[in-house]
């Protein structure tokens, strides 16, 4: 049975709440939010009630702080060199694309005719090569 419970955070948005509440959770530390329905009913009582309250058992209290100062560098994902962005000709590899929009031109005619209007999808034309696609 855990022992008495401690507040050692308190949140104002529920987002922010429940971040906390998942690192503390993955870490296998029991915890709990007072407040986090209230608060996700109307977030304007947040201010009034204190916000929301991250609880845990007290003999894990000082753990559970630890783990949610701690902050968890971003690792950027290493380039592939053999994969094209998403703004890349498929021909040439190059970035200067022109995008063409035909779908504001074609809206009115295909609501009189009943057309659907997912064939009209962006197409790109790269500058460099002169290469067209959809």
């Amino acid at each position: 049975m855990a022992g008495r419970l401690v507040t050692i955070a308190q949140y104002r948005d529920l987002p922010e709440a429940g971040l906390a509440k998942s690192k503390l959770e993955a870490a296998g530390i029991l915890c709990f939010l007072d407040n986090e329905y209230t608060v996700g009913a109307n977030w304007l009582y947040s201010n009034a009630l204190g916000g929301v309250k991250l609880n845990v058992p007290e003999e894990n209290a000082e753990e559970a702080k630890a783990i949610i100062e701690e902050n968890i560098e971003y690792i950027e994902p290493e380039e592939s060199e053999g994969l094209l962005s998403d703004s890349a000709c498929p021909a040439c590899g190059a970035t200067d694309i022109e995008t063409k929009n035909y779908t504001r031109k074609f809206a009115a005619i295909s609501l009189l005719i009943s057309l659907p209007m997912f064939l009209f999808r962006n197409r790109y034309c790269c500058k460099s090569c002169g290469h067209r696609w959809k």
